[in-house]
């Protein structure tokens, strides 16, 4: 059977391609490299607004502090 690994890659390039067309508030279809800019990395920039709320708040992920709950609870 033929491997679909490249057909599925441009499909979801496609679909994301159809779904982020006004991605950044304006019709990204005519310009090519904007339109790939926001298949791959649909954040724009890092800023405090767009970017990761570590580095900017110092505030830790719910993940970590159900961890961090865990390991208090298994102290007690």
């Amino acid at each position: 059977m033929k491997n679909m690994k490249r057909a599925l890659r441009r499909h979801h390039a496609a679909r994301l391609k159809a779904a982020r067309r006004f991605h950044w508030g304006r019709d990204i279809r005519h310009d090519a490299k904007s339109l790939g800019k926001a298949v791959d990395t649909p954040c724009p920039c890092s800023c405090w607004m767009c970017g990761n709320p570590r580095r900017h708040f110092n505030e830790i992920t719910r993940q970590e502090q159900a961890a961090i709950d865990r390991a208090k609870s298994f102290q007690q």
